[in-house]
Formats: C-alpha cells, sequence, structure tokens
C-alpha cells in the first residue's frame, strides 16, 4: 500500500489557506508504514485546522448551509482519517491529534 505524489502535487494561491507541499521525499514515495502512518497524521490535523476555522468564522457571514455542507464534509473526512490511522495502528496518535488541534 504505497501511496506517491508527484513534485509540486500541491498548490495553491498564497492568499487562501496556503499550502505548497513541493516534495513528501526524495523520490516522492511513501514506501514505509511509518512514512505512511506520519503522512495519514499530517492529513488529518489539516482537516481537524480547517474545520476549527471553520468554526471560528461560522458567525461572521458564512450562510447556515454552506456551514453545515463544508462542516459535513470536514467531519466525514476526519472520520475516514481516523479509521485509516486506526488500519495503520495509530489510533491513539490520531485521537491526541485531534485533541491538540481543538485547544
Amino acid at each position: 500500500m504505497a501511496y506517491s505524489m508527484s513534485e509540486n502535487t500541491m498548490q495553491r494561491n498564497p492568499d487562501s489557506d496556503a499550502i505548497n507541499i513541493s516534495r513528501i521525499m526524495d523520490g516522492g514515495t511513501l514506501e514505509t508504514t511509518e512514512q505512511i502512518r506520519s503522512f495519514e497524521l499530517l492529513r488529518l490535523a489539516f482537516f481537524v485546522l480547517k474545520l476549527r476555522k471553520l468554526d471560528q468564522r461560522q458567525g461572521s457571514g458564512i450562510e447556515d448551509s454552506e456551514y453545515e455542507h463544508r462542516s459535513n464534509l470536514l467531519r466525514h473526512a476526519i472520520f475516514q482519517q481516523v479509521l485509516t490511522l486506526t488500519d495503520l495502528e495509530a489510533k491513539e496518535q490520531a485521537l491526541q491529534l485531534i485533541e491538540a488541534c481543538r485547544r
């Protein structure tokens, strides 16, 4: 179960919640379980922090229906990440990460 990402896979406008991951590692391939686990934990942190930011902005101009839609998508992504990390034997780390990101 190896994931691979080519160079410059994720780039966004620096003005909007910038993400710029040019390379995960030299070969751009996640080969070991530890590398995959670390990457999945990083993805989980991203989703949890995006949900936190969305929750903070909810009272400032986001329509309720749009908020509910985005919130549900992020909660689903977080749930899927926890399942993935459970399979990778990192459920406890995932739960600790979620708790840390909520603070």
